[in-house]
């Protein structure tokens, strides 16, 4: 039976993102059921925005920020930078005003923007229903399946192995503490074990409290005929559950929904009519020259979220010695990836992690069955 110091299980951006970070100084196996970014990685919209959902936490939003600008270049990844618009209701003002004077006083590109403000500077955005928009300027997206596959590669380059088309069936424990894993191919031996497995986390550890929750949300995109690239920034409208972003070649990106599933397996991976007549509703009622728009593409994915909407790192409450996980980031796996990666070093590699830690702890849910309440937060 071969053995490893590591095994990662899981290469979505998490898994690849904590295999990159180990790899160099770690005897590391990488284990996926299918292969890199296959799944809620590979279905998500890619949008990063640290500072929009953890400005809060400064140095975790920091660390991932300077993450995606220092990787860019790196073989085929790129990081497109590009300022993003989180519309505010009336209702919501006051508010969305203070925080973004936080995090503008946190030292972030982050301001609040009247509607006017917001119509002279990105005239294709449709605000009558709005007070205005948080307006941030360090966010932007990648290309999920790039970002993953370039991790991927570096981890690799510094000694990894990889398995694709294996499941792993069950955790190999000795005594109290984690010896390896058990998979349909074969076992292999581990000091350590990383499940970055989603929402199949938890069924890998049954008698720990892993709180999470399987939930589907859908995309779509459109055209239009309207020039939206250079002129468009991405868009939130947490109000409707909705955000959007420009692709490349001018097409829109809209995304949104979240639906409790209870046998994820079997959720459909194309978006419903309903979800995509919202979205032919509501887009022209955010953006202007869009009443004409057509659908070109569709699809639909599975994440897993969390209680408090913040996700689990490290080792939850019930689990063996040496196992940790990394799972329900509600959404924001790619943002949050270079924040799992830090954290789960500084965990297995015993260094001090450089950001504030609190937010992501595994053991912090009290009872089993914490109430869920899914917020309106996710990018996938």
């Amino acid at each position: 039976m071969d053995r490893f110091e590591v095994v990662v299980v899981g290469a979505g951006a998490i898994g690849c993102s904590i295999a990159a970070a180990l790899a160099p100084d770690h005897d590391l196996l990488v284990v996926d059921r299918t292969g890199v970014a296959a799944e809620a990685t590979g279905r998500s919209a890619g949008l990063v925005s640290p500072t929009l959902f953890y400005g809060a936490y400064p140095g975790a939003a920091r660390h991932a920020n300077d993450a995606f600008r220092d990787l860019d270049g790196t073989g085929a990844f790129s990081f497109t930078e590009w300022p993003r618009l989180d519309y505010v209701t009336p209702e919501d003002e006051a508010e969305a005003r203070g925080a973004a004077e936080r995090r503008s006083e946190a030292g972030f590109p982050v301001s609040y923007l009247p509607r006017e403000a917001v119509e002279r500077r990105y005239p294709v955005a449709n605000l009558d229903s709005f007070a205005g928009a948080v307006h941030y300027g360090d966010t932007g997206w990648v290309d999920p399946a790039t970002y993953a596959r370039t991790l991927l590669d570096v981890a690799i380059a510094n000694g990894a192995d990889v398995e694709f088309d294996t499941t792993v069936e069950a955790l190999s424990v000795s005594g109290d503490v984690v010896d390896g894993v058990e998979t349909d191919g074969g076992n292999y031996g581990a000091d350590r074990v990383v499940l970055a497995a989603g929402y199949r986390t938890s069924a890998l550890l049954p008698g720990a409290r892993v709180p999470i929750r399987p939930y589907r949300t859908q995309c779509a995109t459109l055209a239009s005929g309207t020039e939206i690239e250079g002129t468009l920034p991405i868009g939130r409208v947490a109000s409707e559950g909705l955000y959007f972003r420009p692709e490349h070649g001018g097409e829109l990106l809209v995304g949104g929904r979240h639906d409790p599933v209870e046998v994820p397996e079997h959720a459909s991976e194309r978006a419903d009519e309903s979800f995509l007549r919202t979205v032919a509703a509501e887009v022209p009622r955010l953006l202007r020259g869009f009443e004409g728009a057509r659908v070109v593409g569709s699809w639909a994915g599975v994440d897993a979220g969390t209680p408090d909407g913040r996700p689990v790192i490290g080792r939850p409450t019930g689990a063996p010695g040496g196992a940790l996980v990394a799972t329900g980031f509600n959404g924001l796996g790619i943002t949050l990836s270079p924040v799992a990666a830090a954290l789960v070093r500084s965990l297995v590699a015993g260094e001090e992690c450089p950001f504030e830690t609190e937010p992501f702890h595994a053991d912090r849910f009290e009872t089993d069955r914490p109430e869920f309440s899914l917020r309106s937060t996710a990018d996938l």
